[in-house]
């Protein structure tokens, strides 16, 4: 025997979906005022407003929620997963893409994957399964996996009702048909190891990224054969981004007993505990070692010394990946897949060169 749902409508067995008709009779009010509550795009009485609440709840319509508009089937959401919510980079991102989407109707639910590839996949996941308009993806995919991964997210994000669009933040993608907005790491990694070489550094060693093969890495090798410096492995330590793992590979870096008078750390945040593992042990800064991050943080001009870094500008980064998700949720003609790179620029401070002038401008920001 077929059992009935909460609403009253059953069909072959399965349930049928609430509708905001079904709310508001159980509510008694009319379907305008359910909108309203459901919106709060009116006032409503307020023990009107809670038997809303009520029914909606009762009937479990929230879950259901992206049902009131079958057409579009739009939940004004958008995703976006990082790596590290609180590291010293995404904030900012973070913050132009919220600023952003707010502006335009849409909320955000952030994801925070560790750099762990398999809480980035749950993430997704997760976001995908609520019906999400769009996706922003900082991945911490490995290199030689990005082929495979993006044939898998875009099956997964074309698996539902709707086809959910999905752009790649500082990573490209594009050669697998994902719209990419990138940051040229290599490029970057260029200037500041060109920028160490012009200073008179010959031992560089290099901090690298869980990713190891990617743009920074790839400028610390091109530099050093250009100028004939010898690549030695053990000058190469890999940090996960955070502050801890910088000191832990300097400490790792300086216990080999190298020469060494200049390092390339791929983040700021990594730098931040190289230098106080330089400093530890006594190594002097820049009169002994260089020292040149990457990204250009706010916290960069106010160490001590203050530090060297390539300079992203995270606020560009952030405003042109939601802007390209909002043209591709809005069905904008935009070339597929679309790719932008955001610019880099060297920023001289005092951990490379005691002469600089002090960094007083917070334009940067």
């Amino acid at each position: 025997m077929n059992e009935k749902g909460n609403n009253g409508n059953s069909e072959g067995g399965v349930e049928a979906l609430p509708t905001i008709k079904d709310v508001a009779k159980r509510a008694n009010v009319s379907i305008s005022t359910v909108s309203h509550v459901i919106n709060q795009t009116k006032h409503v009485n307020p023990d009107t407003a809670l038997r809303v609440r009520e029914a909606v709840k009762e009937l479990n319509y929230k879950t259901n929620i992206f049902a009131k508009n079958l057409k579009s089937q739009s939940t004004r959401q958008i995703g976006v997963v990082v790596t590290d919510i609180c590291g010293l980079f995404f904030p900012y991102v973070i913050k132009e893409i919220c600023r952003e989407a707010n502006k335009n109707g849409y909320t955000v639910t952030l994801v925070d994957s560790g750099a762990d590839i398999t809480l980035e996949r749950q993430g997704v996941s997760a976001l995908a399964e609520s019906c999400v308009d769009g996706i922003i993806l900082s991945s911490a995919v490995a290199t030689d996996q990005k082929e495979e991964y993006a044939a898998e997210l875009t099956e997964l994000l074309s698996a539902g009702t709707k086809k959910i669009p999905l752009v790649m933040m500082e990573r490209d993608f594009t050669a697998y048909g994902i719209d990419s907005i990138c940051t040229d790491t290599y490029t970057g990694g260029l200037k500041a190891m060109e920028h160490l070489v012009e200073l008179g550094c010959s031992y560089i060693a290099h901090i690298t990224t869980p990713y190891v093969q990617e743009g920074r890495y790839f400028a610390y090798r091109t530099v050093l054969e250009k100028y004939q410096i010898p690549y030695r492995k053990d000058y190469v330590e890999t940090g996960d981004f955070t502050h801890e793992s910088g000191y832990r590979c300097m400490k790792e870096i300086l216990s080999k007993k190298l020469p060494l008078d200049g390092v390339f750390v791929s983040n700021d945040q990594m730098a931040v505990g190289a230098v106080a593992a330089l400093k530890e042990a006594g190594k002097r800064i820049p009169e002994d070692v260089r020292v040149i991050g990457f990204d250009d943080v706010f916290i960069c001009e106010s160490m001590e010394p203050s530090l060297s870094s390539v300079h992203i500008d995270k606020v560009l980064l952030g405003q042109k990946s939601i802007s390209l998700l909002l043209d591709r949720i809005q069905g904008k003609n935009v070339q597929l897949p679309y790719k932008e790179t955001v610019e880099n620029s060297l920023v001289v401070r005092h951990s490379t060169d005691e002469t600089a002038a002090a960094a007083s401008s917070w334009e940067h920001r």
